[in-house]
């Protein structure tokens, strides 16, 4: 007899049930009876205990067409519950597709014990002694009556087989000579490569400048684990990276590849996914829920683009897919790759500290020079969105045929609009930003809670007519290229275009084309894309997050506007960026013109050190959120003593930077800590939030936070 800890449903905590002949196993659907129901739940754990003050109900059966979760897969989800302060049902919903079942097929063979009697037929018996039938081929020859009538004696034995595809014959070698397009390593990829698969540590930096060929060391790796018959998971930041990368992996390993994004299909996910489990492919190439992909005999887990914030998810669970790559690797005997241009300050510290092993490309591929940077002070240039820099930058490009690239990463037409007489500015009712404004749908949007609302050329509080179109967007650039261009063929790229499953997709092999001369857009434009003939970026203002109130603005500006520089000159023309900025003097700015990565690092770990931030500290953010803010308040201030802990440093309760969202109130708790007394702070505190939470008070908590706004 084994006692097992089971998830049921969409029920919180676990539940014991008794497996009376241990015939499951950890990681099972099973069949259980709860609050004189049948239901379904999910092994999770034995269940130490051996004593109960309670009659511990038995399990019931298999759930049909189960998915087996990996003992190894079960031990990670365990890590995340208590690393993040999750819900275990919240880990699976973000793991795997829900509500998915293995197909089976029903078979039939020979009771060895049947009786010659009543199985009279020498037919049937000469059918199913050599080897079982199915059951549909099975009655479609011999009648479903008189089939269903010899299993009742228990003549024939009916059993069922998952229906899984079976992995091609062929030798993986084979297959690599026939899929892979060869490209010739120069001897920095090369050295970075042996380094990775010859060395004895378990994760790797690979810090490589835009255009180093980065993908190149990657898709050898994977070749290497493939020849081996072992597994790999490739992350992407962002769906809006996989239509290059897609094009690329599938000229490689085409049957060996899998593919999982939000863009797919319930159906296209399912069976994808089925297609890794069943072990018919056991490359994965997707975006941050990848890391869950139930890959066989795992090897390497390669995160491209490391330092890109989208690896961070928003909503519960909050994991950072890196931080569970390091541990699925640990988990699994595995080794991780990471790699990026411009790393987090916190991946290029452990790097320097032994913790990572670094591996560098510091030249481009085709030997191709970096691109040459211009810098505008727009406080000098007066009005306009286009600097005359740019403006005659863009000409020469246009006249010679070549493409142009600008960034703006702020889309709408207007961030916002104002009354020249009486100063109002148009507000969300439901949210405590600015309404931005859409040109092309007549509509003020809220970019926080979608609330919208028809533009009106009039003020709603005085009825006049002055109104100031205040700060630009995407859509608003839009306009003024081609006012300023009227013969350039422009594509505009930014949530609002890139809407339907395939756009992204379609935009980018049209661009590639040469379908546009111009491409502008936010930050999905500005990274891992690859075309040969952008001569010219762009950026239309380098300041859009340095200012922001969070300890990473001057990191993640540099990442931004590098990556956006790096798209230009990768080709055969030499490439040129224009950086317009208002804050020309900052030394974020000075780094990024300078390519002094080294230098930007130096500054912000020493700036960290001082105010104690990660890498030398953990924090965690805690939101409280209610309609009613004078009970928000109240409920803040005793959850903070609640949660008081000896060695950690905690801020607030005080209103968010954005203190209303969705009609209701935000307070944060701003926790840090030394690793270790952050470990001691968050035991118990899962359990104390749900305590003090109820149906008028959210408490969210956000472990190693990316976004403090």
């Amino acid at each position: 007899m084994i006692y097992y800890l089971i998830q049921i449903d969409e029920n919180e905590g676990f539940y014991t049930y008794l497996d009376v002949k241990g015939q499951y196993s950890v990681g099972e659907q099973v069949i259980i009876n709860f609050a004189g129901r049948k239901k379904t739940g999910l092994i999770v754990a034995e269940d130490s205990r051996t004593e109960f003050a309670y009659e511990v109900k038995p399990i019931i059966d298999r759930a049909e067409g189960q998915i087996k979760i990996s003992p190894n897969l079960m031990k990670l989800f365990f890590w995340m519950k208590e690393y993040y302060l999750c819900s275990f049902r919240d880990i699976l919903n973000a793991s795997y597709p829900q509500n998915l079942k293995v197909k089976y097929k029903k078979l039939c063979s020979l009771n060895d014990n049947f009786n010659k009697i009543t199985l009279e037929d020498d037919r049937l018996i000469d059918y199913l002694r050599k080897k079982p039938i199915s059951y549909e081929t099975t009655a479609k020859n011999f009648g479903k009556e008189l089939i269903d009538k010899h299993i009742s004696l228990k003549n024939i034995v009916l059993t069922r087989e998952p229906v899984f595809k079976k992995k091609s014959s062929k030798k993986d070698d084979e297959n690599l000579e026939v899929n892979e397009n060869k490209v010739t390593l120069n001897d920095e990829q090369e050295n970075a490569k042996d380094k990775f698969l010859e060395g004895d540590k378990r994760f790797y930096l690979l810090k490589g400048v835009t255009g180093s060929g980065k993908t190149e060391v990657y898709l050898s790796i994977i070749r290497e684990a493939l020849k081996k018959g072992e597994g790999v998971i490739f992350l992407l930041p962002e769906i809006a990276l996989t239509p290059q990368m897609i094009d690329k992996f599938k000229n490689a390993f085409n049957e060996n590849l899998a593919i999982l994004h939000s863009k797919l299909t319930p159906v296209q996910r399912e069976t994808e996914w089925m297609s890794i489990y069943t072990e018919e492919k056991n490359i994965v190439l997707g975006v941050r829920s990848a890391i869950f992909a139930p890959v066989k005999n795992l090897k390497y887990i390669i995160i491209d683009e490391e330092h890109e914030s989208s690896y961070k998810q928003d909503s519960d669970p909050r994991y950072d897919a890196r931080y569970v790559a390091l541990k699925r690797a640990e988990i699994e005997n595995a080794k991780v790759l990471m790699g990026s241009a411009t790393p987090l300050v916190e991946s290029y510290f452990y790097a320097k500290n032994g913790i990572f092993e670094l591996l560098e490309l510091n030249k481009r591929y085709n030997e191709n020079a970096l691109p040459k940077f211009k810098l505008v002070n727009m406080r000098e240039e007066g009005k306009g969105e286009l600097s005359e820099t740019l403006l005659e930058e863009t000409a020469k490009r246009l006249r010679k045929g070549e493409q142009i690239l600008y960034l703006l990463n702020r889309k709408g037409y207007s961030t916002y609009i104002q009354c020249e007489d009486c100063g109002t500015v148009e507000t969300c009712p439901h949210c405590s930003v600015s309404l931005n404004y859409y040109k092309s749908d007549g509509r003020y949007r809220c970019n926080y809670c979608g609330y919208t609302k028809r533009f009106t050329p009039v003020c709603g509080s005085c009825k006049s007519d002055k109104l100031r179109l205040l700060g630009q967007g995407t859509e608003k650039l839009e306009d003024s290229v081609l006012e300023k261009f009227p013969k350039a063929r422009v594509m505009r790229a930014d949530a609002h275009t890139v809407k339907e499953r395939d756009a992204y997709e379609k935009l980018y092999f049209d661009f590639l084309a040469k379908k546009y001369d111009i491409l502008l857009g936010t930050q999905m434009i500005s990274k891992g894309l690859h075309f040969p003939e952008v001569t010219l970026v762009g950026i239309i203002n380098a300041d859009t997050i340095l200012h922001f109130p969070d300890f990473r603005s001057a990191e993640k500006t540099y990442q931004l506007v590098t990556q956006a520089s790096g798209r230009a000159g990768r080709g055969e023309v030499e490439g040129e960026v224009v950086i317009q900025t208002y804050n020309p003097e900052h030394y974020v700015i000075e780094k990024i013109i300078n390519e002094d990565y080294i230098g930007l690092y130096d500054i912000e770990i020493d700036n960290r050190k001082t105010l104690s931030y990660p890498p030398f500290t953990r924090i965690i953010n805690i939101v409280l959120s209610s309609e009613d803010e004078k009970l928000l308040i109240q409920k803040s201030k005793e959850f903070k003593e609640i949660i008081k802990c000896d060695g950690v440093e905690i801020y607030g309760p005080i209103p968010c930077a954005i203190a209303r969202i969705k009609n209701r109130f935000r307070y944060q708790i701003f926790v840090k800590g030394t690793r270790d007394k952050i470990r001691v702070f968050k035991k118990g505190l899962y359990e104390k939030i749900q305590k003090s939470k109820n149906n008028k008070l959210r408490i969210t908590v956000d472990v190693d936070p990316i976004n403090l706004l």
